[in-house]
């Protein structure tokens, strides 16, 4: 990683060490938002991480940028700065601009909104963050092809559904919405935006999987049970180790998914495979490690001030957003097969198709 990135990492790390912590995550769960915190965030420029200088932003590249958001999930940071960042960097890419104003995204899938005359008619599932963001930027499929459109979340009625983790994800609904800007998006497709969301989610499980891995090993070195720490239990030792090599597993999957999204020479199957195995191992890493960490903490792993539920609750949320592990095993299942159907005697193994990934 380059000098000026590993720069922008510690700013971050600092930012996140210094205004963020368990008691901010609790405090914006119980509705205290941290404003202090955003502005921080802001002020540093991260959630233009993946615009371009040209632009007004830091001109990181797509592995710095989910870099920073595995980074903030660490911190299990209650902020919308992934989708802002999914925002902006769609926006730059279809009008070479900027936002001018804090937008948030919301993935649509190809028949849930339709721009008619001008005016946008749908409802949205769980947009996250949507009632803190003044704008939301979406993709809409016409008859002309992709299209980005902006939305004033004033224009649209938002519902008040908090995720498991506490976290807003409104249901958004346009009966009419005029958007506040459109452009059009012919260099982008609807799968590449999919994968990339998934891909930002993989990367938060990952940085979140990490830090329970962290707090599980700290309290059974610390926790002491029938006169000894609870490390030296060869049980705890073989949950701790289980736990690690499903973090590692995880976070090696999407490092390499981003290697390739990453690459201007990738090839889309090989993209679509980087991106549904990371995802997928994320997701079911997720379940796993949650249940290690919580049996090896007992009752305290469930406590309110302990942080361990902070991040629990935002892995089990996010392995079912954009996609769960079942949804792109299904996706990689059905291209594998088509490879192989597509491919003539001998020139193809099921193997080959799913390792042209990696």
């Amino acid at each position: 990683m380059e000098q000026v990135d590993q720069l922008i990492l510690d700013t971050a790390e600092r930012i996140l060490a210094d205004h963020g912590g368990p008691e901010r995550v609790n405090q914006a769960e119980d509705g205290c938002y941290p404003v202090e915190l955003w502005r921080a965030i802001e002020e540093a420029g991260l959630p233009l991480a993946w615009i371009g200088e040209d632009a007004g932003g830091v001109g990181g590249s797509l592995e710095l940028g989910l870099a920073l958001i595995r980074q903030s999930a660490r911190f299990a940071l209650p902020l919308p700065l992934a989708e802002v960042m999914l925002a902006n960097w769609l926006w730059v890419r279809a009008t070479g601009q900027a936002p001018e104003t804090l937008t948030g995204f919301a993935l649509v899938s190809p028949e849930a909104v339709q721009l008619r005359a001008g005016r946008l008619y749908g409802t949205l599932a769980a947009v996250a963050f949507a009632d803190r963001l003044p704008q939301l930027v979406l993709p809409v499929e016409t008859d002309h092809g992709l299209q980005l459109a902006v939305v004033a979340t004033v224009d649209c009625s938002l519902g008040n559904q908090r995720s498991l983790a506490g976290e807003a994800r409104n249901e958004v609904t346009l009966n009419g919405v005029e958007p506040v800007a459109l452009a059009g998006a012919s260099e982008l497709e609807l799968d590449d935006i999919q994968a990339l969301t998934a891909l930002v989610r993989a990367h938060q499980i990952a940085g979140a999987l990490e830090r329970m891995v962290a707090l599980t090993v700290t309290y059974v070195q610390e926790r002491q049970q029938f006169g000894r720490a609870l490390a030296k239990f060869q049980a705890i030792q073989h949950m701790v180790a289980e736990m690690a090599g499903e973090s590692a597993l995880a976070n090696a999957a999407v490092e390499q998914a981003a290697r390739v999204m990453a690459d201007p020479s990738a090839e889309p199957s090989a993209r679509l495979v980087a991106v549904a195995t990371a995802k997928s191992v994320t997701s079911e890493a997720a379940g796993k490690v949650t249940q290690l960490a919580h049996q090896a903490h007992g009752a305290m792993g469930f406590s309110h001030e302990y942080p361990l539920q902070q991040y629990s609750r935002r892995v089990w949320c996010w392995r079912d957003e954009s996609g769960s592990e079942f949804y792109w095993n299904c996706r990689l299942g059905h291209h594998v097969v088509t490879q192989l159907r597509d491919a003539s005697d001998g020139e193809r193994s099921a193997w080959s198709s799913i390792a042209q990934g990696f």
